[in-house]
């Protein structure tokens, strides 16, 4: 697959070259005939036994470019992951697979918040990545994007990360149980809060809030925090070890 791309006055034409004949299948006269949510319009040709499929972007700029000098938070993950889900519960509404979705960093568009995909309407073996396998790479993509001061945001990326690795599961599952749990945690910190206050010394209720001693945190956020603070940059290599030592403190 070979892209490349044309910027014009109020758009942007990305090309996609791939090696296999042209076909103006059931797919591509979906995709043609619908405006489907969370998807960048489509043209397609074929040449000399191979194909070119074009995509108009209107606004916008991918991610690799938005986060290639800038930094990722939980709220950014959060909403990319979320608009894939949607998009892709809007394919199968039209009878077509997600595993047509280009998750790759230069071929995902973001404007104002929200984003925009790519589908590759080929059917042809080594064409296609199985979004269960494609949406695992992005997770990689984001940690080495990861705003290292964001806790909660390294947590959502090493659950995506970690649970993605499985043959198959539900994105939007993923993201509840992500929500729960963090729910949990701040439910059992402002718990733990009240109890301290309520255990205080009539003299120690006195104390400025600079001298007082601050909350314990539960085990797996400090295990998190504690494990990220040896951190200082994105690369792959130490994400590895910090979602080792991550597993190991969850065992």
């Amino acid at each position: 697959m070979n892209i490349t791309y044309e910027n014009g006055w109020e758009y942007m034409d990305v090309h996609v070259d791939v090696s296999v004949p042209f076909e103006d299948n059931y797919q591509m006269r979906m995709l043609r005939s619908n405006e489907i949510p969370g998807l960048a319009e489509i043209k397609g040709s074929g040449r000399d036994g191979s194909s070119r499929y074009t995509y108009r972007i209107r606004s916008g700029i991918s991610i690799d470019r938005k986060y290639g000098a800038g930094e990722m938070k939980k709220a950014d993950v959060e909403k990319l992951t979320e608009a894939l889900v949607r998009t892709a519960e809007a394919l199968a509404g039209y009878m077509l697979s997600p595993d047509g979705l280009i998750l790759t960093p230069d071929m995902i568009f973001t404007h104002g918040g929200k984003y925009e995909f790519c589908y590759l309407p080929v059917s042809a073996e080594g064409c296609r990545v199985p979004l269960c396998r494609s949406f695992h790479k992005l997770t990689e993509y984001f940690t080495g994007r990861l705003d290292y001061h964001d806790t909660e945001g390294i947590f959502l990326v090493y659950k995506l990360h970690k649970e993605t690795m499985k043959d198959s599961y539900e994105l939007r599952r993923i993201l509840e149980e992500s929500r729960q749990e963090e729910r949990e945690y701040h439910r059992e910190m402002l718990c733990r809060e009240r109890k301290n206050y309520r255990k205080k010394e009539p003299e120690q209720e006195q104390e400025t809030e600079e001298e007082a001693d601050p909350p314990p945190v539960p085990e797996k956020k400090g295990l998190i925090r504690r494990t990220v603070s040896r951190f200082r940059t994105g690369r792959w290599g130490e994400w590895k070890e910090l979602i080792t030592e991550m597993d190991d403190g969850n065992r």
